[in-house]
């Protein structure tokens, strides 16, 4: 798929989802499926810029700030795309390829990275009731003819609870501005996304990727 292709793509299903999972901390994402070109890569990026294809402009600058300090941290020379003059505003599932492309780069971008959300849900599974026993008042035993008084218990169930995960999946790739051909892409699962920083998580394992291909 071409950078032209997947830009006009399309993708009306990552509006809302993807901003909840990146914003959504103890990690549980990992590489579920992956592609590398088999053309040799011999330009090493020297300015990265990161689209996060989000509906809402802010939230897409702040994912793209987020992402981008952890490429930078790990030897990207990434940048948000949407404070690129021309790149800011929420992308609801297309952009004019051609435009972009001379923006970016314009901007001196010579490689960008991808993000989207690709799909996901919930799944609940039931764990047990919740039982206590109730105390309802005395009653008599008798022991060898004998009476005793005792207390009485009753045992109550309640409704129960279910343990429910969301989890997501979001598809990232990198492509050279100088072909606008993809070098790889990577696909990654983020279970229980309440409680996970998904941004930082799936950035580094970007950042493997940059490193494993050697564009940084």
């Amino acid at each position: 798929m071409t950078l032209h292709t997947l830009i006009q793509s399309g993708r009306s299903m990552l509006l809302a989802p993807l901003a909840v999972l990146l914003f959504s901390a103890c990690s549980v994402t990992s590489v579920v499926d992956t592609w590398k070109t088999d053309t040799p890569v011999t330009n090493k990026p020297d300015k990265v810029a990161v689209i996060v294809v989000l509906p809402d402009a802010l939230t897409r600058l702040a994912v793209e700030i987020d992402v981008a300090k952890v490429l930078l941290g790990k030897g990207s020379p990434a940048v948000a795309s949407s404070n690129i003059p021309g790149m800011g505003g929420g992308i609801r599932g297309e952009i004019d390829p051609d435009v972009a492309v001379e923006i970016l780069k314009s901007a001196g971008v010579d490689g960008i990275v991808v993000m989207f959300y690709s799909g996901g849900g919930k799944s609940e599974g039931y764990v047990r009731s919740d039982y206590w026993a109730q105390h309802v008042g005395s009653g008599m035993v008798y022991n060898w003819g004998r009476p005793y008084f005792t207390n009485v218990y009753t045992v109550r169930q309640g409704p129960g609870w279910a343990d429910v995960q969301e989890s997501a999946y979001v598809e990232s790739s990198y492509y050279d501005l100088e072909t606008e051909e993809p070098v790889w892409r990577i696909v990654t699962k983020t279970k229980d996304t309440q409680h996970t920083d998904t941004a930082d998580d799936v950035a580094k394992l970007i950042a493997s990727e940059m490193r494993s291909a050697r564009l940084n």
